[in-house]
């Protein structure tokens, strides 16, 4: 993958990692609760531990700042360490209370390690090409989940494929922070604030939450009342959803990402009014699996990318899982009374509102983020000041007077090709021309991921 660096390509495999390990927790940590208790209470438990791990990311940025470079990698392998025997506890299933504690602090663990691989992640991967490393980490993490349900039956067995997981996962992000604490510092300091965009942000998560804990809790009823059988292979759905999601979120230079998620947003509304009047249970359970991969990439991307111009990037980069958990239990079994209900008025008229809502959503963040973009250029532009850091990544990168002279306008400047042309006395062709080997050299493959190559470089070197 010539579009992700070694440290990328490690990170994404971390990435990997902490989604099977985490679905992997979630699913014994069910199963063996339902060794002590009721159904009831395992439902409760679960939202327990679901909010331990918003707590976890919530905490890293704290832990991050307070514990010292020097001993980060003692504190991560005791982190692996305190996990590895919260599985094995949560296995041994030996009451209710030591399940229940076990659980909750693993899944601390497991939100602040989720925490950091998002926010390096997030600093690593190349802008242009984010969704396509989340969508490929999100695919394989399900993948893995996938064959260890249906090819290990035994439950120690399992543990043990988590235990295991779960040191991999340490190793994998020790060596990924560090390749990059160089750099910390220095991003950290020139961060920018969204903080319209980000509010709204979570608050159009929050509301596609709502939609979609109110599609599972459809397909769930369908599922308990014996009138299909969900079984295994959609999970095969969700990493083929995740897959697409990553290379469509990508495509177009960006442009039609939102777009995209609100059209996926209309047709699981859609999906919930056919399930509601009785329609095909397998069309509904397809379009779930299917948008479920879609949104994941979207809040897991939506909130990496907002991270590097936040004042607090370790907290934004992982909010977007943290608020999708809490949103999922939150709303889990009012989303369940509101599909069980006999009163239709009622049920239409509450998808009516949350459809509304997020369409006003939808729009005001895409401005927000658009004018927040916008500004941009124009506040880092190459102003006086910042001639050494022009200089400087013009000889890092072998750049000639001419393609300098280039750059320094394309960073500057939201006109189109025919205009900057102009600007430059120079053809279209042979800007093109200029624009093709400013990319080579800088291994980006567009006009926009070459400005944000430069800004990325600028900050990761101080300037």
């Amino acid at each position: 993958m010539k579009w992700c660096r070694s440290n990328g390509r490690v990170l994404m495999l971390a990435l990997a990692f902490f989604n099977f390990i985490f679905l992997g927790i979630e699913y014994q940590f069910d199963n063996m609760m339902a060794l002590v208790t009721g159904p009831e209470q395992v439902v409760t438990a679960q939202g327990y531990v679901l909010g331990a791990s918003v707590l976890g990311f919530l905490l890293y940025p704290a832990a991050a700042s307070c514990i010292k470079e020097k001993f980060w990698q003692i504190v991560v392998f005791a982190g692996a360490l305190a996990g590895v025997i919260c599985i094995f506890v949560i296995w041994q299933h030996n009451s209710y209370g030591t399940i229940l504690a076990a659980g909750c602090i693993c899944f601390i663990l497991m939100g602040m390690a989720g925490s950091a691989v998002h926010y390096y992640l997030s600093r690593e991967a190349e802008p242009e090409h984010l969704a396509k490393a989340v969508g490929i980490s999100y695919a394989v993490g399900i993948l893995l989940q996938f064959l260890n349900n249906n090819l290990i039956k035994n439950d120690t067995a399992e543990s043990v494929v988590l235990a295991v997981s779960a040191a991999v996962f340490s190793v994998l992000l020790l060596n990924a922070e560090n390749g990059m604490s160089e750099a910390e510092s220095a991003s950290e300091s020139t961060s920018k604030s969204s903080g319209h965009a980000g509010l709204w942000l979570i608050l159009l998560v929050i509301l596609i939450t709502c939609i979609f804990s109110t599609l599972d809790a459809a397909v769930t009823l369908g599922h308990v009342s014996g009138s299909a059988d969900v079984g295994q292979w959609p999970r095969l759905l969700l990493a083929g959803s995740g897959l697409l999601a990553g290379v469509f979120f990508d495509g177009r230079e960006r442009r039609y990402g939102n777009i995209l998620m609100y059209c996926v947003t209309v047709l699981s509304v859609l999906s919930i009014v056919v399930l509601e009047n009785g329609g095909p249970f397998l069309a509904g359970l397809v379009v779930f699996y299917l948008s479920a991969g879609f949104f994941v990439v979207f809040f897991t991307v939506s909130f990496m990318r907002l991270s590097t111009r936040m004042k607090c990037p370790k907290l934004w980069a992982g909010l977007g899982r943290a608020v999708n958990n809490i949103c999922a239990f939150a709303t889990g079994s009012l989303s369940l009374r509101l599909i069980r209900s006999e009163n239709q008025i009622l049920r239409d008229g509450v998808l009516l509102v949350l459809f509304v809502l997020i369409s006003i959503a939808f729009f005001v963040y895409s401005n927000a983020l658009y004018m927040q973009e916008k500004k941009e250029p124009e506040s880092s532009g190459t102003k006086p000041g910042e001639e050494e850091s022009l200089e400087m990544f013009a000889a890092s990168f072998s750049l000639t007077e001419r393609e300098k002279e280039v750059l320094e306008v394309l960073l500057v400047s939201d006109e189109n090709v025919q205009d900057i042309a102009e600007t430059l006395m120079i053809s279209r062709a042979a800007l093109y021309r200029h624009i093709a080997s400013l990319n080579e050299k800088t291994g980006t493959k567009s006009r926009i991921g070459l400005v944000q190559f430069y800004y990325r470089y600028h900050r990761r070197n101080g300037g």
